[in-house]
């Protein structure tokens, strides 16, 4: 029996034990890199009417977009966060904020409409609603 190796059925291997450990460690990677990919506010102004003070405020702070002019778009880039709030002045002071939290990857489009109504579409939204006409 000299030479021969005694075989051990509940014994892995360096090569396949080194492989688990690198897909895990690769699983994790990935994971807190895509909980790092920014989400996207896009702010148009279809109000008709020139608005003031726009700012837009997360968990993460307030970021102030200033003077809109009718027809204008803005894209900032914020972390993901749990709550979005738009405020700006058109006609009067106005506050808008989304009822759903802000994921990471994921764009909201605010249409900032006459009379200061602001209507929200997210990217996904907006797909199923040209897929799925009857969906609407």
């Amino acid at each position: 029996m000299r030479g021969k190796r005694f075989y051990n059925p509940l014994v892995i291997s360096r090569k396949v034990l080194a492989s688990i450990i690198l897909g895990v460690a690769g699983v994790l990677i990935m994971t807190w890199r895509i909980a790092r990919i920014p989400a996207h506010v896009v702010v148009i102004n279809q109000s008709g009417v020139t608005l003031q003070r726009v700012s837009i405020d997360t968990s993460g702070g307030r970021i102030d977009l200033g003077v809109m002019n009718n027809g204008e778009a803005r894209r900032i880039s914020v972390d993901p966060t749990e709550t979005v709030r738009l405020s700006f002045h058109g006609k009067a002071d106005h506050a808008w904020r989304s009822p759903e939290p802000l994921t990471a990857g994921q764009s909201l489009v605010l249409y900032v409409t006459p009379e200061d109504h602001v209507e929200a579409a997210t990217a996904l939204a907006r797909l199923c609603a040209d897929q799925w006409p009857a969906a609407r």
